[in-house]
């Protein structure tokens, strides 16, 4: 048995399956999953996920596996969703932003990290990249809020798609401009919902004045209308509509990447909807280890 104890405790230093672990920051505890670190080389990438608004992390769990043998992987509930600490304030970018930056701080998880958002998680890798600019390698969209919209890009959508300016006004006050009650029992999902929001009515004027690093840019783009028959608008036609808010999208965020000197990427998915790292893990997996192998070139 003693000849074997060496190699138990080696294996046990060393795991090869995700790990659970609590931080502390802020006085708040944040619930993470972590894997891939016993290979960690020095200055080589981790990826670092951001779920959409109000999902936890085991949302990325079609991914996660896969990509931990490409680098190192980190996925985290923010404040007040699923198992992190509870806290009654608005999850801002730069809040978010601070907060993961102290979350790898305690983990003493050292940069480069390069950077995966889907929906929400979008507008908080954004912000990221732009307060702490000499951290990123790399920055991946998976069909994110858009926060290169505003509210003129909005509006066009429905002029292109011939609803009245009348009605285009109408719509965009009850989308911007109509309180929403404080919801104390889903803190989580509101409270971030209240940001963007707020990101809205000023054109994403935050995001819009922060550097953008010149970092390999990636977009996933799902092409696949899902929305029920029985929650579609009676104002338009709303399979017109996601067409045409996805091609305005698409141009702006090519303008975005084009904004990076680094080599980047658009990649329009037909079958995918909302949440391609689901609807399309191969995908999702095949390009970023792409990335990141050309980052280690």
């Amino acid at each position: 048995m003693k000849k074997w104890l060496p190699l138990l405790l080696l294996m046990l230093s060393f795991p090869s399956f995700s790990q659970e672990k609590m931080v502390n920051v802020n006085g708040i505890d944040h619930h993470l999953l972590t894997k891939g670190f016993e290979k960690r080389k020095p200055g080589s990438p981790v990826l670092i996920f951001e779920n959409g608004m109000g999902m936890g992390s085991g949302n990325w769990n079609t991914v996660f596996d896969e990509l931990s043998k490409v680098a190192p992987v980190v996925a985290y509930d923010r404040q007040n969703i699923e198992k992190s600490g509870k806290i009654y304030q608005l999850p801002t970018p730069r809040r978010v932003a601070d907060n993961l930056k102290g979350i790898l701080g305690e983990l003493k998880i050292a940069p480069p990290y390069v950077l995966v958002g889907h929906s929400m998680g979008g507008v908080y890798i954004r912000a990221f990249a732009g307060y702490y600019p000499d951290d990123v390698a790399g920055l991946v969209f998976v069909d994110p809020a858009d926060f290169t919209e505003t509210k003129d890009d909005w509006n066009q959508i429905f002029r292109t798609i011939g609803v009245p300016e009348k009605r285009i006004d109408e719509m965009i006050y009850q989308r911007l401009y109509v309180a929403s009650k404080v919801d104390s029992v889903r803190y989580g999902p509101w409270s971030e919902g209240q940001v963007l929001t707020e990101l809205r009515k000023t054109d994403f004027a935050e995001l819009s004045s922060l550097p953008v690093p010149q970092v390999p840019i990636y977009f996933f783009v799902g092409g696949k209308f899902e929305v029920p028959a029985d929650r579609r608008s009676k104002d338009y036609n709303h399979e017109l509509f996601f067409d045409v808010k996805n091609n305005s999208n698409m141009a702006r965020w090519k303008r975005f990447i084009h904004s990076s000197h680094k080599p980047g990427a658009l990649i329009y998915l037909t079958n995918s909807g909302h949440f391609i790292h689901r609807d399309d893990a191969p995908m999702v997996i095949g390009n970023i280890k792409m990335l990141i192998e050309g980052l280690e070139k």
